[in-house]
């Protein structure tokens, strides 16, 4: 009788403990069924996304390691859910954890940040915005916020020259945190934002931050009149083929979370990295003026830039190799890899449980390791 109470216990204990683990990330895998969201209904021809040659026997010698591991020991070792490998637009990877399976809607996090942009580009392409209007000029409001004299470019390069606090530490009183719907559904971001009063002593400097996004966010509204779900299902979502809806997580004023809250298929997000790889093009269809990809992804070491690598365009991470190739990044563990030069778009989404994701020393040299495999085929 005792040897059973104490396998009750202990298997209470790892069941609680699996609860606490699961609940701290849970909000990566269908937000939009726990919190409040805007839908954007899918096209009603998809863009086909055909299966080709199936990658196999891939591996890799992770950061620091000298040991190959092989893509079951990164599954087996991190919290992924999805892997999504695609070839001159073709599936030749795909595969799926954590109990998610392909119709399951996944955050983007910060890789919301570059949907934004693309309908920036889209605006912009319509006239209704320029990258040299300043936040004041679109919302005369604003004439004594902070942000007041950012431009719509300094926002997309997050040189918005405002003191800013950026943390993923729960509880931590921080900018992004206190925009973010899913953390604080409670707040008026327009209202915060328009009350922002320090300059950065060092002026316009690189300082990424979700504020920033919001502020973005706010002025695109300002002229398009429309919710950006709105914006994104009429210019972006059914033109480049979606397969699924798209879902913009908001807060209970209704301000969506541009800089990390959309939710989308691990697909979908296939089909966004194949439309910025194809210069804007899903088809036939010329979605996003090749202009604005071009400028968007252009490595500009003349513009305020990060310290170290990666460096950043419109919104988006530019890699030292440059040459087209981008990326959209999120916390923990969201990215969508393009590369033009290798005809290859790889995304990485995962739930785990630390913003800075634990398994980086593994993803990018796997995802090397699948570029190369691809180059030789």
């Amino acid at each position: 009788m005792k040897k059973h109470l104490i396998f009750f216990a202990v298997a209470l204990i790892l069941s609680s403990s699996n609860v606490i683990a699961a609940s701290g990330c849970s909000g990566f895998i269908n937000p939009q069924m726990n919190y409040l969201s805007n839908r954007a209904n899918p096209s009603a021809t998809p863009l086909v996304l055909l299966q080709g040659s199936e990658l196999k026997d891939i591996s890799y010698v992770p950061n620091g390691q000298k040991t190959f591991k092989t893509v079951n020991d990164y599954f087996d070792a991190y919290c992924i859910t999805g892997l999504l490998v695609l070839h001159k637009g073709e599936i030749v990877y795909e595969r799926y954890g954590q109990g998610v399976g392909s119709r399951d809607f996944l955050l983007s996090a910060s890789m919301s940040k570059s949907i934004l942009a693309l309908l920036v580009g889209i605006a912009i392409e319509d006239g209704r915005l320029r990258l040299d209007e300043t936040v004041k000029e679109i919302l005369p409001d604003f004439a004594t916020s902070a942000f007041a004299s950012a431009t719509v470019e300094d926002l997309l390069r997050m040189t918005a020259g405002v003191t800013l606090i950026n943390s993923y530490v729960k509880g931590a009183s921080s900018d992004n945190q206190a925009t973010n719907p899913m953390i604080s559904p409670n707040q008026d971001v327009r209202r915060y934002l328009r009350e922002k009063r320090d300059l950065n002593p060092l002026g316009k400097i690189f300082d990424y931050n979700g504020v920033v996004s919001a502020m973005l966010g706010a002025v695109l509204q300002a002229r398009t009149g429309q919710t950006h779900t709105q914006y994104l299902e009429e210019k972006l979502w059914k033109p480049m083929g979606a397969s699924e809806p798209g879902y913009w997580i908001k807060n209970r004023k209704g301000e969506e979370g541009v800089q990390g809250q959309f939710v989308a298929t691990l697909r979908d997000y296939g089909r966004l990295g194949l439309l910025v790889m194809r210069k804007g093009k899903a088809g036939t269809t010329q979605v996003i003026p090749e202009s604005w990809i071009t400028e968007m992804v252009a490595l500009r070491l003349d513009k305020p830039q990060p310290s170290g690598l990666p460096k950043y365009g419109f919104h988006v991470w530019i890699p030292e190799a440059a040459g087209g190739r981008s990326s959209f990044s999120g916390t923990n563990g969201q990215a969508i890899f393009i590369d033009p030069v290798a005809q290859t778009v790889i995304v990485h989404t995962a739930n785990s449980p630390m913003a800075d994701y634990e398994g980086n020393s593994h993803l990018y040299p796997l995802r090397d390791a699948l570029v190369r495999a691809l180059k030789s085929k």
